[in-house]
């Protein structure tokens, strides 16, 4: 007797093949993929648009580098997609290398045009990254410089309250401000308790 195992194959999600298929087209262009996530309704997304990727002075730089695809909460993979990248900010972006993996991301936007430009350029020529920041600083925890750095990139990602964390930290292991970073991390503490408030006072949620 010879017996037939049947194998079932789940189905590929939604949201794999949309990433697959936005991957490909990237690859095929030799560019990189920019996931942009937006409502009509979240102020930064516009902001975003306006002044980004949407802009006509900015266009020919981003058409020659990147592959850019928007989604809407009117597309039916927003919410699967959502999931998957583990997103809590409607106005985030996602930034992904040709093989389909993440290499940084955006969260928010404070109307700064320069910076958001000048982030575009390290991103289109694979410098400070975040995966690359970050495997600097777990190097030596204790280097100030590699936290300050880490610091101000997730502040540019708004993660505020770890970036409020790792500019502490400068303050803790340069006391006497070697590094002639203490001035700055100060004020951007003071800004990471700012954003902090304002959210809290948002969502009515204690900020422990």
């Amino acid at each position: 007797m010879i017996a037939f195992a049947c194998v079932y194959q789940t189905p590929e999600k939604e949201e794999i093949k949309f990433i697959n298929a936005a991957v490909k087209r990237a690859k095929t262009a030799n560019k990189l993929l920019i996931i942009e996530f937006w409502a009509p309704e979240c102020g930064p997304c516009i902001r975003l648009k306006h002044d980004i990727f949407e802009n006509e002075k900015t266009g020919e730089f981003l058409n020659r580098n990147f592959v850019l695809v928007n989604i809407s909460q009117a597309d039916p993979v927003y919410k699967p997609l959502w999931n998957h990248f583990n997103l809590n900010c409607q106005s985030t972006v996602i930034y992904m290398d040709k093989n389909g993996n993440e290499i940084d991301r955006t969260v928010s936007y404070d109307g700064n045009r320069d910076a958001y430009l000048n982030f575009l350029q390290e991103v289109s020529m694979g410098r400070n990254l975040y995966s690359v920041v970050f495997s600097a600083y777990k190097k030596d925890t204790l280097n100030v410089t590699s936290n300050y750095v880490l610091a101000k990139k997730l502040l540019f990602r708004y993660q505020v309250k770890d970036a409020a964390s790792q500019f502490r930290k400068v303050l803790l292991y340069d006391p006497h401000d070697k590094s002639g970073h203490n001035t700055e991390c100060t004020s951007k503490i003071a800004e990471c308790e700012l954003l902090l408030t304002l959210e809290q006072f948002r969502s009515g949620v204690s900020v422990p």
